[in-house]
């Protein structure tokens, strides 16, 4: 007896069993994929941020018990040259009553890594900020501004407010004059003097180093994601796969009297769970993709524009075996059963 051409006989078929398991693996591929990008957005993002503070940036301000001093750029000596001038005070909003921070910054010698700057008579609000159209602010003064957009940075808080020179000196009833400065790469001989003059040196470098410890924990965890995604995956196959032998057993038993042999229906059960896992997989990375550059177009808007997404070649080729490798392994059970039953007991459950 010949061996009968297994391709040539359909027993399954892209059926709306086989679609809405298809959709669940991609589910699950999409979640792995888009945890591990945005793992690796966040990694580059925090590498971006330490290669910007690596001439490591250094906050300068001038401590009066509880409050910040005001003092020029002249006072700074010769770290002038490196420093970003800046005025911080907290301010009461009206409508509303809340405070909040406002803040402008001078950047004439271009020290910072980006730009923020602000039309006068107009704010900028940081995305942990809910302000829009016009407020009042009322510190040592009171004036009134358009909050006319948001801002977005690396160094500054998002729920400050970045207000104009004139906003400011409005506010503070202060003229040319900073209440901190930022540094950039001031030497040993610079840091000595500005604390001789009674002025506090802290770097920012710290911050990052403390955001980058955290860092290694999330890329660990990120490593677990696959572990409970193989499972539903598996899960799914084992569910698919079972319920497609139940409805289709006597067909199978049919193909077992007429000469297939169990490698045959093995391979052939296998084929349709690889199949129909590689679908799964495939939409799964199609959905994952998308799924993360929304979240880096988000993120980017809400927190800084230093995020950004990061998918790697190695990353979709892992979601995708991880997918079929778990939908198979999830198929070889109910598979094995398949092919050590005897023909004849397929066609009675067949008959049932």
């Amino acid at each position: 007896m010949h061996a009968i051409p297994m391709r040539s006989l359909p027993i399954f078929k892209f059926n709306s069993r086989a679609k809405s398991t298809c959709w669940g693996m991609a589910l699950c591929t999409m979640f792995i994929v888009a945890s591990f990008s945005v793992a690796g957005g966040l990694r580059t993002s925090m590498d971006t941020l330490t290669d910007n503070f690596s001439v490591e940036y250094y906050v300068v301000t001038a401590s009066g018990g509880h409050e910040l001093l005001y003092f020029d750029a002249a006072d700074l000596g010769a770290a002038s040259s490196k420093a970003a001038m800046g005025v911080v005070v907290d301010a009461t909003v009206e409508p509303g009553g809340s405070v909040v921070t406002a803040f402008h910054v001078s950047d004439g010698n271009g020290v910072l890594p980006e730009t923020l700057s602000v039309d006068d008579g107009e704010a900028l609000a940081g995305s942990g900020l809910p302000l829009s159209g016009v407020v009042t602010l009322t510190a040592s003064g009171s004036v009134e501004v358009l909050v006319s957009g948001g801002f977005s940075s690396s160094l500054f808080s998002p729920a400050w407010l970045l207000c104009g020179g004139d906003t400011m000196s409005s506010l503070t009833s202060q003229e040319d004059t900073a209440n901190f400065a930022i540094l950039r790469g001031p030497t040993e001989a610079d840091i000595a003097a500005l604390e001789s003059r009674g002025f506090v040196v802290q770097p920012l470098i710290a911050i990052v180093e403390f955001l980058s410890s955290g860092m290694a924990e999330i890329e660990s965890d990120a490593l677990w994601i696959l572990v409970p995604s193989a499972f539903v995956i598996s899960v799914l196959a084992y569910s698919f796969l079972g319920s497609e032998i139940a409805d289709r057993r006597r067909e199978i038993g049919i193909l077992k009297t007429i000469g297939a042999g169990r490698r045959r229906v093995l391979s052939y059960l296998l084929a349709e769970s690889t199949l129909i896992s590689s679908y799964g997989a495939a939409l799964g990375l199609a959905l994952g993709i998308v799924l993360s550059y929304g979240i880096s177009t988000a993120a980017s808007h809400m927190f800084t524009s230093v995020f950004v997404v990061e998918i790697e070649e190695v990353v979709l080729l892992l979601s995708f075996c991880v997918t079929v490798a778990a939908g198979i392994a999830g198929t070889l059970l109910p598979a094995l059963r398949m092919t050590v039953s005897s023909p004849v007991s397929d066609l009675k459950e067949g008959n049932r």
